[in-house]
């Protein structure tokens, strides 16, 4: 099997959905599941934000009129989509999507599956204005025909890489996310770590994490403690399942 990561840049404008991710950084959306065949796609995704932006975002995903699944606005997508709310939560949202009925749309999904045909495997998380797809392809299948078909047609203001080819990796944690951390403990986190707190030697100090931030230190280091142990659980933690470990951590 080889291992194929596709990552389209969005400009703002181009795509309602990653509109709404270049205006909130701190979102964070994962596919947890996505299957595909010649008949149609499965998938769920579970978004993490805030409040205000997941009611904004909710508006837009379960828009029937928009082709989420496509890079970029595609009005020639012929498929229809169903969508569920699954979860709809304070900082979480789970929607389920179904898309059938079409031949033709301009998506890493089904133009992979009418490439290679059924079998391939998808990854997809979205952030900011990336949108990333590790895709593992069964067999010798090569990634450059999808990689060139995608091109073609590509809309402006979303530009696609490929970013990596090789041999399988990360599969096995393919479920740890740091959509189980709140937004807080994440933007926290992340925050320290671009800062330079947990270089060696640190490059700031806690108090100046908690400056950049805007919070007291007390609040700050409450916040790292619980995602410094959410790393913690997910690399050592084998012997709870990914949903305890969840718990535990977003219980704190």
């Amino acid at each position: 099997m080889r291992e194929y990561v596709l990552s389209a840049e969005y400009d703002r404008g181009a795509d309602p959905v990653m509109d709404i991710f270049i205006d909130n950084p701190d979102l964070i959306g994962r596919a947890l599941r996505v299957s595909v065949s010649n008949t149609g796609l499965w998938r769920v995704d579970r978004f993490v934000g805030s409040s205000e932006t997941l009611n904004r975002l909710e508006a837009v995903v379960t828009d029937t009129t928009i082709c989420n699944e496509c890079l970029g606005e595609h009005p020639n997508c012929s498929y229809e989509t169903e969508y569920e709310v699954i979860e709809d939560g304070t900082e979480s949202l789970l929607v389920y999507a179904y898309t059938s009925g079409g031949r033709y749309c301009h998506s890493v999904p089904h133009l992979v599956t009418r490439t290679i045909g059924e079998g391939p495997l998808f990854d997809a998380r979205r952030r900011r204005n990336v949108y990333e797809w590790r895709v593992l392809l069964p067999g010798d299948a090569s990634g450059g025909e999808i990689f060139d078909r995608l091109q073609d047609g590509l809309p402006s203001g979303v530009s696609l890489s490929l970013k990596q080819a090789g041999a399988p990796s990360l599969w096995s944690t393919v479920d740890v996310s740091q959509t189980v951390l709140s937004p807080d403990q994440r933007h926290a986190i992340e925050t320290a770590v671009e800062l330079g707190y947990y270089e060696t030697p640190r490059g700031v100090s806690l108090g100046a994490v908690a400056d950049e931030l805007g919070i007291p230190k007390s609040t700050l280091r409450y916040r790292l403690r619980h995602a410094e142990q959410w790393v913690i659980e997910q690399v050592f933690g084998e012997s709870r399942t990914p949903t305890e470990r969840t718990d535990r951590i977003r219980s704190q």
